[in-house]
């Protein structure tokens, strides 16, 4: 191609000189390849064909008709965009890359038609614009080259590489930012990770603002394509952003654990059957006070960060305190009661349990209440324990009492006083015993059961002068044990 390319030169040349003489000494074919190249600059590049046509020299023929069929290629590819919808980006792109193909392989010196140029230049740009909308900045760029060397640096296509520029920019900074994001999962500490979020958040809000100015620099701020791309970076500082909020709001909900673990928690030294009312009644206001220290201790935190902690956490968790609170009225209540509570026999600790105090090893399939726990040691006969149970009416949770032996086990639903009055009252057996497993023995659908919010349960003497066990509800201890 670059002989002929000279060859043309030598023919515009002689055509020159020709002017100015009175002798043309050109060769045949050289008159009409001189002859096709007007005609192509000066009408149109078919009208060539008749001139190319006469060459004798059969290459240079078949090389310079076969500029007109690629040229008609081109241009019948950018044709059939004319009724693509915009929507069509592939086939679009697909007629682009045809085009700047085939009028590739054209010699340099056989100029396209303005025309042709401009909508093969807009077509171009609009694809380019395409790809940078998506962040497909490598294939942008290299359709962005391929089309300057085709049609030219066209207004289109300079404002498709400011485009370009502008993205990338964008990209570059959100990467910087991205990694600064990466490191912030390493570290331990609440205050300085907090402290890193807000630095990230800050770092792309400033990304945001240069990216803008940049475009409106370029006479690109109504630009969809960067608009596009802006919305990546602003999605990846809200996603940060969310991440903060959820550390705080986790956070936030470490003290209503807390406060449900207080609530649960046992005398120190495995006390449980050993404590007097009075030791009972003292546990409680404890607890109370515990309580009631660890919810503000939320306050406190609540104030240091009054935008992401809402109304919603605080009444939740201020819920749960009064839930929690008017229990231990109950319980308080239930103790006072000194002479009927005497004769019920030990005591469980914490006295209440249900599954509004859920253990954290709950599933969704089945879940669980954190435990009452009981132990004796130096036993020489059957003991009896009671506890408190709270099941919403309509729930059919079942209570379970598992032991650490195998143990003989009977549960009641009023006081036995200390089991006088089993067989006295003829009272019934609770225990569901056709589904005992292992060395828990369940009351199935307790609420429906139990006549009131107590229970009371029999240790018999087993072989052993120790033992230890634990009551738990569930929410169904069938499927739990599937």
């Amino acid at each position: 191609m670059k002989k002929y390319g000279i060859i043309i030169s030598a023919v515009l040349a002689a055509a020159v000189l020709i002017s100015c003489a009175t002798v043309d000494e050109r060769t045949q074919d050289e008159r009409a390849l001189a002859a096709g190249i007007e005609a192509w600059h000066e009408r149109e590049p078919a009208d060539a064909a008749a001139y190319w046509n006469e060459i004798q020299d059969e290459k240079l023929k078949k090389e310079y008709l076969q500029y007109i069929d690629l040229y008609k290629a081109g241009v019948d590819a950018l044709d059939k965009t004319d009724s693509m919808k915009a929507s069509q980006e592939a086939k679009l792109r697909d007629a682009c890359n045809t085009a700047i193909e085939k009028f590739s392989a054209i010699d340099p010196a056989l100029k396209l038609p303005a025309e042709v140029s401009e909508k093969g230049a807009a077509l171009s740009a609009k694809c380019i614009g395409s790809l940078t909308a998506v962040g497909k900045l490598t294939a942008a760029r290299k359709m962005h080259e391929s089309a300057v060397k085709v049609y030219g640096n066209a207004d289109a296509l300079a404002s498709a590489h400011k485009e370009i520029d502008v993205v990338s920019s964008l990209y570059k900074k959100k990467s910087g930012i991205d990694a600064q994001a990466e490191k912030i999962a390493s570290i331990e500490s609440f205050e300085e990770k907090v402290a890193a979020y807000d630095k990230v958040i800050a770092s792309y809000a400033s990304a945001e603002k240069e990216v803008n100015a940049a475009a409106s620099n370029a006479g690109l701020a109504k630009s969809a394509n960067i608009a596009s791309n802006m919305r990546v970076l602003k999605k990846a500082r809200q996603d940060i952003a969310i991440a903060r909020e959820g550390l705080i709001r986790e956070r936030a909900y470490e003290y209503k654990n807390r406060i449900n673990e207080e609530f649960a928690r046992s005398p120190e030294g495995g006390k449980e059957g050993k404590l007097s009312l009075e030791d009972i009644l003292a546990h409680y206001k404890s607890v109370e006070t515990n309580i009631g220290a660890i919810y503000n201790e939320l306050l406190d935190f609540a104030a240091k960060y009054p935008n992401d902690i809402g109304s919603d956490i605080i009444e939740d968790i201020n819920a749960q305190k009064t839930d929690l609170e008017a229990k231990i009225a109950q319980v308080n209540a239930e103790i006072r009661t000194a002479q009927e509570i005497a004769s019920r026999g030990k005591v469980v600790i914490p006295l209440m349990v249900g599954l509004f105090n859920p253990d954290p090893r709950s599933t969704a399939e089945s879940k669980r209440s954190r435990p009452a726990k009981f132990s004796a040691s130096n036993v020489k006969k059957d003991e009896y324990w009671w506890g408190m149970v709270s099941i919403p009416k309509g729930q059919m949770n079942d209570l379970v009492i598992t032991l650490n032996d195998n143990r003989n086990v009977r549960a009641f639903a009023e006081n036995t006083k200390s089991g006088k009055l089993i067989e006295k009252n003829k009272m019934k057996d609770l225990i569901n015993r056709g589904y005992k497993v292992g060395n828990s023995w369940p009351i199935l659908n307790a609420g429906s059961q139990l006549t009131s919010n107590k229970y009371f349960f029999e240790v018999q003497k087993g072989k052993t002068p120790d033992y230890s066990g634990e009551v738990v509800v569930y929410s169904s201890f069938i499927v739990r044990m599937r």
